[in-house]
């Protein structure tokens, strides 16, 4: 994943699976469930706050409404995000507001996409 930071990976995976299923983000909106799924994983593995992660979820959704998702496009955004691996290493939001280079499990990956959904 080089340095480039996780959020940035999944929103753009995110807008081009919405994309090939006929269906589109308003503009800023796919970033913005990138960034928290992003945070849902930093929470998870960098210790950032709920209030954080709790901040950029109603954030993307009141703004640009729910990801758009379905769970049968989990198993091309896993191969999109992990380069096809059981995990992959990437850098996500630290509680500092610095960058935290984590090992991302492609199960963990799994709850992050259901709890995009559910948000």
């Amino acid at each position: 994943m080089d340095s480039v930071e996780f959020a940035r990976i999944l929103g753009q995976a995110f807008n081009d699976t919405a994309s090939e299923h006929g269906q589109h983000y308003p503009a800023g909106g796919a970033d913005a469930w990138g960034q928290a799924g992003a945070a849902y994983l930093a929470f998870a593995l960098c210790g950032l706050p709920t209030a954080c992660l709790r901040k950029l979820q109603y954030d993307a959704r009141d703004k640009y409404g729910p990801v758009i998702l379905d769970c049968k496009w989990y198993d091309g955004l896993v191969s999109k995000c992990l380069d096809g691996a059981d995990s992959v290493k990437a850098y996500l939001p630290a509680p500092d507001r610095q960058l935290c280079l984590c090992e991302i499990s492609r199960e963990l990956f799994l709850e992050m996409l259901d709890f995009c959904r559910e948000g």
